[in-house]
Formats: structure tokens, C-alpha cells, sequence
């Protein structure tokens, strides 16, 4: 009789302190069900990450003590600190030019670029190579730095020179911005 009292009363202790829920944790399948994508690896646009800001702020979550949100840090800055120049600066150009922005570019790689283009807001908002005709028409072959950003869409267009490049040339316009955002740099 003892005994089962005690036994009883370990069945009940172990009652009180065991965790009778579900387990949260479950056996995955060995193979899973649908191909798995990853994540990219790239920096959401400064646009996503200004629309995640200004969301966090309004939610109805009181907002930890702790919790440190930081600013993207300048892409122009970065830019700068990495031996871009502002174009403007290097040859009689305008500081912000309709249709491409402020442009920067290390002067070591003109003619061909890489070409920053940034808004007024110094967003990257495209990457321009500007590759000469007589390049093409020698059939050399070209290598140019990968884009900072991924790229949304791509224009080429003639141009028969300006200062900088002064010989007639095709711009490769890598735009990391959607159609409808270029207009950031339109005026």
C-alpha cells in the first residue's frame, strides 16, 4: 500500500512539472515536398527599407528599449570613400543631369566606367558603361566591374559625345530601380 501511495504521488509530482503540450518541434520529411529557393543576398532597395521604417513606426508594438534601428548607410559616401569622383567635378559637366542623376566615376576607369548614377537623395539608381564605337567595331572584348545592386532592366543608346568621353560612344545603362522610379532622376 505504500508503495502505490508513493508511486501515486511521483505520478503527480511528474504531472505538475511535465510539459504535456505538442512538441514544437517536428520531423521534417526526408525529402522535402517543393524545391526551396534562398533569400538573395543582396541589400533590399533603400526604398524597401524606408517602407519597413515607416511601418515598424506605425504598428500598434510597443517598440523595445533596446531595439536599434539604423539608417542604410549612404550609397553616395560609400561611393566616395572607394574613389568616386563627382563627374562634375572632373570635367565641365552639370551636377545633376536629366535623365541619369549625379553621376560619379573613379577616373582611373574612363572611358568605359563603371558610371554611379545617383538621385537627389543619393540613392543608386543605375550603374553606366560608356563604350566607345571603335571598341566595338575592333571587336575587343570589354570587362567591367559587377553592378553594386541587382539590376531591374537595362537600356543601350548611341551618343555621339560629350565631355568626358568625347568620342562616339553607346551607353550601357544597368538600371537598379524599376521603370516608374527613374523618374527620380528625370528632373
Amino acid at each position: 500500500m505504500r508503495k502505490a501511495l508513493v508511486s501515486t504521488a511521483l505520478v503527480a509530482l511528474l504531472a505538475l512539472i511535465a510539459d504535456v503540450r505538442r512538441p514544437a518541434a517536428q520531423f521534417a520529411p526526408f525529402w522535402p515536398s517543393a524545391p526551396q529557393t534562398l533569400a538573395p543576398a543582396i541589400a533590399p532597395p533603400s526604398d524597401q527599407v524606408e517602407q519597413a521604417r515607416t511601418a515598424r513606426h506605425r504598428s500598434s508594438k510597443p517598440r523595445r528599449k533596446h531595439e536599434v534601428v539604423r539608417p542604410p548607410p549612404n550609397q553616395r559616401k560609400v561611393a566616395e570613400r572607394n574613389g568616386y569622383k563627382r563627374v562634375s567635378d572632373l570635367v565641365n559637366f552639370p551636377k545633376f543631369f536629366p535623365g541619369l542623376g549625379i553621376i560619379f566615376v573613379k577616373p582611373d576607369t574612363l572611358p568605359l566606367g563603371p558610371f554611379l548614377c545617383f538621385d537627389r537623395r543619393d540613392r543608386l539608381v543605375a550603374t553606366v558603361y560608356m563604350v566607345p564605337n571603335k571598341d566595338i567595331d575592333d571587336h575587343k572584348s570589354l570587362e567591367g566591374a559587377g553592378p553594386a545592386r541587382s539590376v531591374d532592366h537595362v537600356s543601350i543608346y548611341f551618343n555621339p559625345g560629350h565631355p568626358g568621353v568625347d568620342v562616339p560612344h553607346y551607353h550601357v545603362v544597368l538600371w537598379h530601380v524599376t521603370k516608374k522610379q527613374e523618374a527620380r532622376v528625370e528632373k
